[in-house]
């Protein structure tokens, strides 16, 4: 009988494998270590200052009695957290809405002034933190012009519109 010589390849450990494998433990070091220093109680954590932030806020076609809750100096809970917001400079007035005139053009029509629904545009001061040019309300809930949000208090609980955000007292 024949001995069949086996070609087996012998594995050899050279540089570029030790490279790659330092490489990769490395790599997953550093992800940890950042992830580690930069999480809420990470050395290199930011925490950013509480601020007070006047939100302006719309709230359409409510009834005329809803209406009465909104008052200057009103405390509403804003937000899913409710987040305590106290109202600022509020105006009531009758509701808009659009109408087709007869050469098809829309215009601004208005509620009845008595008995008609009311629209309630005021201030509301709140405050969060800004993450990144955006105002967090209780650090949670973005507050961005165009978006909406959840207002209660005083028996009554309303959805509103904002408008736009602007720090008080020139804070940032």
């Amino acid at each position: 009988m024949k001995s069949v010589k086996e070609n087996k390849r012998k594995f050899t450990f050279g540089a570029l494998d030790v490279f790659l494998i330092l490489a990769v433990i490395l790599s997953a070091a550093g992800i940890a270590v950042r992830c580690v220093l930069t999480d809420e109680n990470g050395i290199l954590a930011v925490t950013p200052e509480k601020t007070s932030v006047a939100v302006q806020i719309l709230i359409e076609g409510i009834e005329n009695s809803s209406s009465d809750y909104f008052s200057e100096d009103a405390v509403f809970g804003v937000g899913t957290e409710g987040d305590e917001g106290r109202l600022m400079s509020v105006t009531v007035q009758p509701a808009e809405y659009y109408v087709e005139n007869e050469r098809g053009e829309l215009e601004i029509a208005y509620e009845d002034a008595e008995n008609g629904k009311r629209d309630v545009r005021c201030t509301v001061v709140v405050e969060g933190y800004y993450r990144d040019g955006i105002f967090m309300l209780g650090g949670k809930t973005p507050m961005l012009p165009g978006g909406t949000v959840r207002m209660s208090g005083g028996g009554i609980s309303v959805t509103a519109l904002i408008i736009d955000t602007a720090p008080v007292d020139g804070e940032t």
